[in-house]
């Protein structure tokens, strides 16, 4: 009979436009006008949380790629006798659910049979304990799945030769270092164990990896060689790992539709239109790129969801849009491909802002006519007039 209880700190911007929708013509001009001074108020901040988005995925997928291609058939791989395998291992147990990580990477020795998986951080709080619980979680996961990617790599896991790798950035290291420490002095049983944890330095200015000085690896050269540091351009690899599974959708869809499936029509003389992209070539495109360890049923499912992800990102954004079942358009002028990259990202930046700055603003706008009016909780709006 009545409608859901709620509060008003759980109000959004749906609310406002059903309570926008219902209200007189006077309540209509001051709610507009609220809402368009909080806009412009917000457009400030959602564009430098934009900003932080896109530099953390480029961060994150910069340390990732470093470590794949320096295990890439380069002179650390032969010395060491550990290959880079594949990315995001075990991601197909739902990574993003809550309490159920995965590493980034994984790395093997085919002749010790030994594992090194490898989780990058870009950003580490002051205090680190809960990125080394989740990085435990990660641990469990490997544990609980060890006989899955047995069966997957071929041969028999021990569970005592699998070590993991911490890698974060020069300027976060003290303070994971740190709470390593201040853990390995505890004596009570805690939610993660420091002790199976490597910690690799990433130094920006150099782009040079090296291992903890005080951490070693079970593998001696490979411990002598990461202590002495490594970065891509020393090996010369010529792998890449241009985006993974988990890469922020706005550059996959940049990296992938633009920069390849875009540009390759560019090229081809039998495509009258070039902004009309195949979904299939994008398809393969990522299945191409994207290095997984897993079934090949099961690949092609995650990388399906995950073009599927990234198109309607894309929609949201009026980046593209559908010409059929199978066709997308770029909705852009230009044609030079630096200049639809250039004009995409202009876009995309200014209707992201714009949402997440409308929203936002709608949101505080409700918000202030509840406590305005003195409401604490009320029925759901869409089971009333104007308020």
């Amino acid at each position: 009979m009545w409608g859901e209880i709620i509060k008003a700190s759980q109000l959004g911007p749906e609310d406002y436009d059903i309570y926008y929708k219902r209200s007189s013509n006077e309540t209509k001009q001051k709610l507009k006008k609220e809402k368009e001074k909080l806009k412009r108020y917000f457009e400030e901040f959602a564009r430098s949380e934009l900003y932080d988005q896109i530099e953390r995925d480029k961060k994150h997928h910069n340390l990732v790629r470093l470590c794949a291609k320096s295990f890439a058939n380069t002179e650390l791989s032969k010395e060491s006798g550990y290959e880079f395998y594949f990315a995001e291992p075990l991601i197909e147990f739902g990574s993003l659910s809550e309490g159920n990580n995965s590493f980034d990477l994984l790395l093997f020795n085919q002749t010790e049979q030994r594992g090194i998986f490898i989780e990058c951080k870009t950003s580490i709080p002051n205090r680190a304990q809960k990125v080394m619980i989740e990085v435990q979680r990660s641990i469990r996961l490997v544990e609980a799945q060890l006989d899955y990617l047995s069966n997957i790599i071929g041969v028999k896991l021990n569970k005592n030769k699998m070590e993991y790798v911490l890698c974060v950035y020069d300027k976060d290291s003290r303070s994971i270092i740190d709470t390593i420490l201040s853990q390995s002095k505890k004596s009570e049983k805690t939610k993660y164990d420091p002790k199976l944890i490597k910690l690799w330095i990433y130094h920006p200015r150099t782009q040079v990896i090296q291992l903890y000085k005080d951490h070693l690896h079970e593998n001696r050269n490979l411990t002598e060689m990461l202590i002495s540091g490594f970065s891509d351009t020393g090996f010369r690899s010529k792998f890449e790992l241009p985006y993974c599974i988990r890469t922020h959708p706005y550059r996959i869809l940049k990296l992938a539709i633009i920069g390849d499936c875009y540009a390759k029509n560019l090229h081809d003389n039998s495509i009258i239109d070039p902004k009309n992209i195949k979904i299939d070539k994008i398809f393969n495109a990522l299945e191409k790129n994207i290095f997984l360890g897993i079934d090949i049923e099961k690949r092609k499912e995650l990388i399906k969801d995950t073009l599927t992800q990234v198109l309607r990102y894309g929609e949201k954004y009026q980046l593209l849009e559908y010409v059929n079942d199978e066709e997308i358009r770029l909705i852009c002028i230009g044609k030079d491909l630096l200049i639809v990259s250039h004009n995409i990202q202009e876009k995309f930046c200014k209707n992201w802002v714009d949402q997440k700055s409308e929203n936002q603003a709608k949101e505080d706008v409700i918000k202030k006519y509840y406590k305005d009016k003195g409401i604490k909780g009320i029925m759901r709006l869409s089971d009333y007039g104007e308020l």
